[in-house]
């Protein structure tokens, strides 16, 4: 756990929190100073040099990004590619995989709606079929029927690993090698969890996996990542192709390059990449462990503390454990929980039916207060909101 001198030294770190407290880091944490001063030198850099001069003047430091990206997540520089966003990411991996009628993708009742409706198109479009995994009151998805989907015909196993809307952390251990008995493609929305529990793609065994910088990771919002396997991208071509995927070798002729960059598009915001890539040093230099383990520390006291409050509704499942909170109160609307927080200078957020509608819906959920603390969060911030929301 943090000491008063670590916790002091990250909010030191984070001018912002002086002036609100921040309880929507798995929406978009705040950067630390180092993150913003970095963004702010390059562009200063551009806008007397000019894009493309900046960029070659800090093609180290972008380079660097990959690295940063292995060494906190697994993998090697060439697994990994930079997007404009996790749903970028993830849309690339997903519409690559080649699907026939007859095939099926299986998937969770807790699937983020970007992710969902994508499969829904693919089913409209090419003649597949979805199968959802249910929910098991104890311990999230109920494994045995997902096993029991899973089958030859199955092409995709899509599973997000921490639930916007509940929290809920999902079992990839026990995932993968199902997945892998009947070689369908393991692809993993790893938004919500990574900078805020332990992942490492290697020994979850997934194809492919996708998150943002903007979240626990605090970089900033418009660059996210694509994590894909050796093995995985020998099977794939992307479903597009630009001058940075493949090389015009020929008249009529291209070569896909060999690493995961053949999911990339040569233009980007070499801006978000050089801040991407500040704010994963941040977290690596101060260690990864202490600050994940902060930030559960965190999220468990602040999730037993609101549960007890009078009229208070969780909005989470049982075994929910991750820094992801949600809840409604007796008498309110989510939003004007939201609104109402705002005006005291607290920072929360609302999920919504919408979002992971299979799951809310089921449960009668329209909307919920979320709230997800991190590391630099404070017991005195904690208590205010607490106090506010009890008061409310």
């Amino acid at each position: 756990m943090f000491t008063t001198e670590d916790l002091q030294k990250v909010r030191q770190d984070t001018p912002s929190l002086s002036s609100r407290v921040h309880l929507d880091n798995c929406g978009s944490a705040l950067m630390p100073g180092v993150v913003v001063n970095t963004m702010k030198s390059f562009l200063d850099c551009e806008a007397s040099l000019g894009g493309y001069v900046a960029q070659e003047q800090q093609s180290r430091e972008l380079k660097q990004v990959y690295s940063s990206l292995a060494s906190l997540l697994g993998g090697n520089t060439a697994d990994y590619a930079l997007t404009g966003g996790a749903v970028d990411a993830w849309s690339k991996a997903f519409y690559s995989v080649s699907l026939a009628p007859g095939d099926n993708i299986v998937t969770m009742y807790n699937e983020y709606c970007s992710n969902y409706v994508a499969c829904l198109q693919r089913a409209k479009r090419d003649g597949v079929e979805v199968r959802v995994a249910r929910a098991d009151p104890n311990r999230g998805v109920d494994l045995d029927h997902l096993f029991e989907l899973v089958d030859e015909k199955t092409k995709i196993v899509s599973v997000t690993h921490v639930a916007s809307s509940s929290g809920q952390v999902a079992d990839l251990a026990s995932i993968g090698p199902i997945a892998k008995r009947y070689g369908a493609f393991y692809l993993l929305d790893a938004c919500q969890s990574v900078g805020q529990l332990p992942v490492n793609f290697v020994d979850i065994g997934c194809d492919a996996a996708t998150a943002t910088s903007r979240k626990f990771l605090r970089g900033p919002r418009g660059i996210g990542f694509l994590y894909i396997s050796e093995t995985a991208r020998r099977s794939l071509e992307p479903a597009m192709l630009t001058n940075q995927s493949a090389a015009w070798v020929a008249d009529h002729k291209y070569e896909l390059v060999e690493d995961a960059t053949m999911f990339e598009m040569w233009e980007r915001s070499c801006l978000n990449q050089i801040g991407f890539g500040a704010a994963l040093d941040y977290l690596l230099k101060r260690g990864p462990e202490k600050m994940m383990k902060q930030t559960q520390h965190m999220a468990a006291e602040l999730r037993a503390a609101i549960y007890g409050i009078q009229g208070i509704e969780p909005a989470c499942h049982a075994d929910a454990t991750s820094a992801i909170i949600t809840f409604n109160k007796n008498g309110w609307k989510a939003a004007d929980v939201r609104d109402a927080m705002s005006k005291q200078g607290i920072a929360v957020q609302v999920s919504s039916v919408f979002h992971t509608r299979l799951d809310l819906g089921a449960r009668g959920i329209d909307s919920a207060v979320r709230v997800s603390p991190h590391y630099y969060n404070s017991q005195q911030e904690l208590d205010k909101f607490l106090n506010a929301l009890d008061n409310l």
